[in-house]
This record gives structure tokens, sequence and C-alpha cells, in this order.
């Protein structure tokens, strides 16, 4: 099924918002504009444009942050 304009949209925002948050330094603690974009996912317009669960979603991001911070110390455990 095709999926309407105004649902390709609200798809584009929300990959872009990732996208986004992903390439972000620091965390959604340190970094203001992190934590703007959790806010967003968080607030009742994203629910108005898609049927992702915002919870979830933040879950998983968090989730995925926080296995690149083990990496990385992990990293520069073994490098000094």
């Amino acid at each position: 099924m095709a999926l309407h304009p105004y649902e390709l949209l609200a798809n584009a925002i929300i990959v872009q918002a990732i996208k986004d948050y992903r390439r972000m330094g620091g965390t959604a603690e340190t970094n203001p504009e992190k934590k703007a974009i959790i806010d967003w996912i968080l607030h009742g317009y994203f629910s108005a444009i898609t049927d992702l669960d915002p919870v979830a979603l933040v879950e998983a991001l968090k989730k995925e942050e926080e296995r690149r911070w083990a990496q990385l110390n992990s990293c520069r455990r073994h490098t000094t």
C-alpha cells in the first residue's frame, strides 16, 4: 500500500531527527540539542504524525548510545 505524501513527509522528519541525534556528540544529558530531539519525540506532536511508540524509540536511541560509549571506553582502555 502506497503511503500518502503527508506520511512520507512525517517519516522523513523522523528519520532526519534520528540521523541528527546520532551524529551529535555527548549524551542527551550533556548536549542540549540531543535533549531537544528527545523532548520532541516525547511530545504529543510526534505521536500526531506517526504510530511509532515514542518511549520505545527513545529507549532504543539511549541503548544505542550506551553501546557506543561502552565501545569507545573499551577502545580507550586498550590503547592507553
